[in-house]
């Protein structure tokens, strides 16, 4: 049997089994590429899981060059308390941020694996910080696809790959300040620029700003704000200018009514939670700065913009770090490129994340200059979202720029530089807790309840791994009492405990402001006083809980 061909009439005519001979080779063809497509598919989230894995380990290999101190481990502590049933935190009194659904939960999660221990501190922050580069990425790439998507998202983590040791890793991969708030904030970014536009992204991107908010008000600035306002500005642009029916504008509008009533869903969940027995939270400190602290604010900002960026170079003596530093200055110049770019054509630019991120970088960076919070380098960490928020707007706007350049090479060199600069941080050695050292020398002289400032007081404890419990209080004049912040009440109640020691750094810092003589006038004379190190141990035979003030132990 034959036939004609359908594309050629009056052509040779063509067998049946020609035909099935062609349509057999054509579905041949079509397999390969089928299994091409189902590869391509699986690449990324096998990728990511390979990347997470490394990254993860080296991240907790650069977590481990920093001491722990009592601001992580008092986070720790919080949630060893609620792994055993004081899930609300119930008498404890925390700074003005709580932690408590972001950073609280993974430390239930680690701690319940490997128990109450200074490596869980490191472990959170190698998850948090790993998490918030893979997240960076995936905004970053956005739906691009192909080799542009794949560059958009290596731009992304190759800026924020390589944090720099010293107060770089610090700020982001140790210290549970604000960098834990940017992951529940890019997922939320990530929901409205992958989601499709239905009715419960709004309602999702409220639940997840709201539960951002809980633990940290920062997130007011850097999520709720930019969202609001830029969505604002785009349904103006649509219902006024362009006279737009209202229907074609209610995917913004509804995120803009999203974003602002998760403010108040936040305050009730603060306010249900303390009704009800749970943590107390300090204000925050909402104080301007005077015109005359503005130069060193400017100074602060800069010198914490360049340290988040690995690129902090002041100071350092030529050398390999210093090479390292000036290497990182090609990611801050990207990230600073794309925030122009955003900032140039704001009100004509159609990518509504990129909006969102760069006015959460002016907002912050305008609230740093503007609040009295700016005091050391280390306020650096309020400007924590600058360096995600940089990282993916370089990645979004830059990348289709620098494939058209041809500029890819280049940065695939830069990109080796940079893991080799996260190499070179994985190799430093370890150190131990700030007060390690005291927390061996307590236990192996089985004093385990104690008193002493701040600074060592929740440090010590978790170094120890719980065997010792030195508890903060602070002096005024002669008058003792729990605190200031980062406290449980139970801890001071002389029905439980019994306190019989008394710790002091010599000579006191900061953190641990407490005199001899302050000491003696309360507890009177100890009845034996050692010197280890750079520590005062004194002991007396009685609870020196029952000589706090009464306010100590209650509520």
């Amino acid at each position: 049997m034959s036939r004609l061909s359908e594309d050629e009439p009056g052509a040779a005519p063509v067998t049946v089994e020609q035909a099935d001979a062609v349509a057999g080779a054509q579905v041949g063809e079509r397999r390969p590429r089928r299994r091409v497509r189902r590869l391509a598919w699986l690449a990324w989230p096998v990728g990511l899981a390979a990347a997470a894995i490394v990254l993860y380990v080296c991240y907790l290999h650069v977590s481990r060059t920093e001491q722990v101190s009592s601001d992580g481990a008092s986070q720790a502590l919080q949630a060893w308390d609620m792994l055993h049933g004081n899930l609300l935190l119930h008498g404890w009194t925390v700074e003005d941020l709580s932690f408590y659904t972001i950073e609280l939960p993974v430390y239930m999660i680690v701690e319940a694996i490997r128990g109450l221990s200074p490596d869980a501190l490191h472990m959170v922050a190698a998850l948090i910080y790993t998490l918030l580069v893979l997240l960076a990425a995936l905004l970053a790439r956005g739906r691009a696809k192909g080799r542009e998507g794949v560059l958009r998202a290596l731009i992304a983590a190759g800026i924020m790959i390589a944090p720099q040791l010293g107060p770089g890793a610090f700020i982001l991969i140790f210290q549970p300040d604000h960098v834990g708030t940017q992951v529940p904030l890019l997922a939320a970014w990530l929901l409205i620029d992958r989601a499709p536009q239905r009715w419960y992204v709004p309602v999702a991107v409220g639940t997840i700003l709201a539960w951002a908010q809980v633990a940290d008000r920062i997130a007011v600035l850097n999520g709720v704000v930019p969202l609001a306002v830029v969505c604002a500005v785009r349904a103006y642009q649509g219902l006024v200018q362009r006279r737009e029916p209202v229907i074609s504008r209610w995917f913004e509008l509804s995120l803009a009514v999203a974003a602002l009533a998760s403010v108040e869903a936040a305050s009730i969940a603060v306010r249900l939670i303390r009704d009800h027995g749970g943590y107390n939270v300090l204000p925050f400190n909402t104080a301007l700065a005077t015109l005359s602290s503005m130069p060193d604010h400017i100074w602060l900002a800069v010198g914490g913009v360049f340290g988040l960026y690995g690129a902090d170079f002041f100071g350092m003596p030529l050398g390999l770090a210093a090479g390292l530093a000036l290497l990182h200055l090609a990611g801050l110049a990207l990230a600073a490129l794309a925030l122009w770019r955003v900032i140039s054509r704001f009100f004509s630019c159609d990518d509504l994340i990129a909006q969102v991120l760069a006015v959460g970088i002016l907002i912050m960076v305008g609230a740093y200059l503007l609040s009295a919070i700016p005091v050391t380098y280390y306020s650096a960490r309020y400007l924590a979202c600058v360096l995600p928020g940089g990282a993916v707007l370089a990645g979004r706007m830059l990348a289709g720029p620098i494939m058209k350049a041809r500029l890819v090479p280049v940065l695939t060199v830069l990109l080796a530089g940079y893991l080799a600069a996260l190499g070179y941080s994985v190799t430093k050695p370890p150190v131990p807790a700030v007060s390690q050292d005291l927390a061996s020398w307590l236990a192996a002289r089985h004093l385990t309840y104690g008193l002493t400032g701040y600074g060592l007081a929740n440090a010590t404890t978790l170094a120890s791994n719980g065997t010792v419990s030195l508890r903060p209080v602070t002096w005024q004049g002669n008058d003792v009492s729990a605190g200031p912040y980062e406290f449980d009440r139970a801890w001071y109640d002389p029905l439980a405990h019994d306190a019989d020691f008394v710790v002091l750094l010599a000579p006191p810092g900061p953190l641990d402001w407490i005199w001899d003589s302050q000491v003696r006038a309360t507890f009177g004379p100890p009845e034996h006083t050692y010197h280890f190190a750079k520590y005062v141990i004194m002991t007396w035979d009685k609870n020196l809980l029952t000589g706090l003030s009464p306010s100590a132990s209650a509520g």
